[in-house]
């Protein structure tokens, strides 16, 4: 039998100026460019952190940074005097804690050690993955992975902020790089190491053991011997974990875990528009394990989850990666199926799935996710680093014109990155580390400082006392003599979870036994100190006016736009005889409500008590095109024309609405005019409708 002669060779072609496709592969000095550009963008990435850091982020937020005040420093703290506590541990592990403990011992300022700790975590995740992806894929890959991380706001946000978020990031890019990237034995067992870390630091890590156990079986790793290297990663992950559950069951620690109250919170609170607060305070004791969560309606819990799925992808799309991004990675999925580059990546397609399905019972945050982003970044930059539809222009020097395309969705992201630090460095509470520098001032050994939230406390150096779900002014007071505390911190946070109290935000509201002894503004606080006679009820809450003028006067402290509170406001002080501080109010309000007729009509009454014709007019004109059916707008515009001297054109705007008017001095006086003018039936409908019992006096 004759074998098959080989086909001639075809004549090479001339190369065209341009051509579809570029070749695959990465020249060595292209891959010296990539690393060295990636190093350069990290370095740049860190020093963009830094002058936030230094710069206005000078305290946390009173969002995710809380933690950190609430927990994260005094666990550092006492793991610095050799107190390691396991019962503290229902949420998450001792890891972000202890390497806290240890940034404290050379940056004694702990929150600025969080910052730096976040920092450093953000630049070594950028260069692992990038390093990961060089050797998974190529360099021209890694490089536009990593600028997609780069360049995404949530990456960046929690850069520089006191969380668990980037280190333990950092800690699960460490896993990965060491079991896919590293080919010996020592990799295999410092990647479990590195997981066990990162479970101990956020515990959803632990999907990262049974992801880097199959991959390591399936031959996804470079690890010669299968079995060894995943016996070894398991060995790695136990190493610590064993050790620290023997040793907490052993010092009263538990398998209890406080994560169920996250899955809680998801299905019966957060689905039905129910705050943190109110769940915490009236379904939270309901649920004391996983099995408390379910039992209560597994119908919800099961239909919720499968929202979830689908719910969170979108999310991840819209939140945590933008559109213009999400684009690039459905893009480069697509690419990187076509020219093999997702098989050669599919341990890591296998972790994001086990992460991203961790992360399902819960309510969705974009910090939670983060964990996804490299995953993500990695498909978006597939879809400029494959060599499909390049688009290479040139005969000798080939440019990919398709690289030119990425500027739209990283200047998109730059964009919205811009955005995001923006808004989150407004929410600063600047007003109590302005608070805070007056407490540290006047504060005596024990001091204790109520507030909603403890950030205060901890710049202040003082002893932090969670505000109370009390009911008045003595339930507070006794509160806080049970509790040693000789400081009262008010500001939105307090208003807003505990509105019966809105009204110590505005300081014309004398309290017994509260002097102030620092308010800020524009952001509004106040810091009091509690002195004898606090739980007196002063006299002027007895008067609801009163106390809801300096309700509505706190909200507006706060929220300058509250259309509700600008309303109230109005009325107030128009029943107390200020016109035209009713008038501003009422002005503000409609400007910014010009649909709300309740807001016109008081607006237009202001107007006709200050004899202002036109206004009046104008106002009540406005509710009448909005309400055509409105008696008082009907009735406003008559005595308007009445005041502006044409009685004529009051009683045509009057007799039309007499049976349906209810106020007794609209009637009276459109009894008088209807008699001015001879109209007798007008008038007699006037009085029987004055001396009907529903005439308002």
């Amino acid at each position: 039998m004759s074998r098959r002669q080989p086909r001639a060779a075809r004549p090479a072609r001339a190369a065209g100026p341009f051509a579809l496709h570029a070749p695959a592969g990465v020249s060595d000095a292209a891959r010296r460019r990539c690393v060295r550009l990636a190093w350069a963008l990290a370095a740049l990435l860190a020093a963009a952190l830094l002058a936030i850091t230094f710069g206005p982020h000078r305290i946390g937020d009173y969002f995710t940074e809380t933690d950190f005040y609430g927990q994260y420093a005094e666990g550092a703290r006492l793991i610095q005097h050799g107190r390691l506590l396991p019962a503290r541990y229902g949420v998450v592990g001792p890891g972000y804690e202890a390497a806290l403990a240890l940034a404290g011992l050379v940056v004694r300022d702990l929150f600025l050690a969080a910052q730096l700790l976040s920092i450093a975590a953000t630049a070594v995740t950028l260069l692992l993955w990038f390093h990961l992806l060089e050797r998974r894929a190529d360099a021209r890959l890694a490089l536009w992975a990593a600028l997609f991380l780069a360049f995404d706001a949530t990456f960046f946000r929690y850069g520089y902020s006191a969380t668990t978020d980037a280190p333990a990031l950092a800690l699960q890019t460490a896993a990965l790089y060491a079991l896919l990237a590293r080919s010996s034995g020592r990799a295999a067992l410092a990647a479990g190491l590195f997981a066990a870390l990162a479970f101990l630091t956020r515990y959803n890590a632990a999907a990262l053991l049974p992801a880097g156990i199959v991959a390591a079986l399936a031959g996804g790793t470079p690890h010669p011997h299968r079995a060894r290297a995943a016996l070894l990663f398991a060995a790695g992950f136990l190493a610590p974990v064993a050790p620290w559950v023997l040793w907490s069951l052993a010092h009263g620690g538990s398998f209890a875990s406080q994560l169920h109250h996250n899955i809680a919170y998801e299905v019966f609170a957060r689905a039905k528009g129910i705050p943190w607060d109110d769940y915490q305070k009236n379904l939270q004791p309901q649920f004391h394990g996983l099995w408390d969560v379910i039992r209560r309606d597994p119908g919800a819990v099961a239909a919720r989850m499968l929202h979830n799925v689908g719910d969170h992808l979108r999310q991840d799309a819209a939140s945590l990666l933008g559109w213009p991004a999400a684009l690039c990675a459905l893009a480069g999925m697509v690419l990187g199926a076509a020219d093999g580059t997702l098989r050669r990546l599919w341990p890591l397609g296998l972790a994001w799935a086990l992460l991203f399905l961790a992360l399902v019972p819960v309510f969705y945050s974009e910090r939670y996710a983060l964990a996804l982003l490299p995953t993500y970044a990695a498909l978006a930059g597939l879809a400029f680093a494959s060599p499909r539809f390049a688009l290479a222009a040139g005969r000798t020097r080939r440019v990919w014109l398709k690289g030119a395309l990425a500027l739209l969705p990283l200047g998109a992201m730059a964009t919205a990155s811009w955005r995001v630090q923006a808004r989150a460095m407004d929410q600063l509470p600047v007003e109590a580390l302005e608070c805070a520098g007056t407490l540290r001032a006047l504060k005596r050994p024990g001091d204790a400082v109520i507030a909603r939230k403890p950030n205060l406390a901890f710049h202040a150096g003082v002893r932090a006392v969670p505000f109370p779900f009390t009911n008045g002014l003595p339930a507070l007071a006794d509160y806080a003599r049970s509790s040693g505390a000789r400081w009262l911190y008010f500001s939105w946070p307090e208003g807003e979870t505990r509105p019966q109290y809105w009204f110590l935000l505005d300081t014309t509201a004398a309290v017994p036994g509260l002097a102030p002894r620092h308010v800020t503004a524009p952001h509004p606080a106040v810091l009091y100190e509690i002195g004898p006679g606090f739980g007196t009820v002063p006299a002027w809450m007895a008067n609801d006016t009163l106390m809801a003028l300096h309700t509505r006067r706190a909200r507006l402290m706060v929220d300058g736009n509250d259309v509700q509170a600008l309303h109230g406001l109005g009325l107030i002080e128009h029943v107390r005889g200020r016109l035209e501080p009713a008038r501003d109010a009422l002005e503000r309000a409609a400007a910014l409500a010009p649909g709300d007729v309740a807001v016109l009509l008081a607006l237009g009454r202001v107007a006709l008590e200050q004899d202002d014709a036109a206004g009046g007019e104008a106002t009540f004109a406005r509710a009448s095109a909005l309400a055509p059916a409105n008696v008082e707008a009907r009735a406003g515009r008559g005595w308007a024309r009445l005041i502006a001297g044409r009685p004529e054109e009051a009683a045509a705007l009057w007799r039309p609405v007499v049976s349906e008017t209810r106020d007794a001095a609209t009637l009276l006086r459109m009894a008088e005019l209807f008699h001015a003018l001879g109209d007798r039936e007008a008038e007699a409908a006037a009085r029987a409708a004055l001396a009907r019992p529903g005439a308002r006096p």
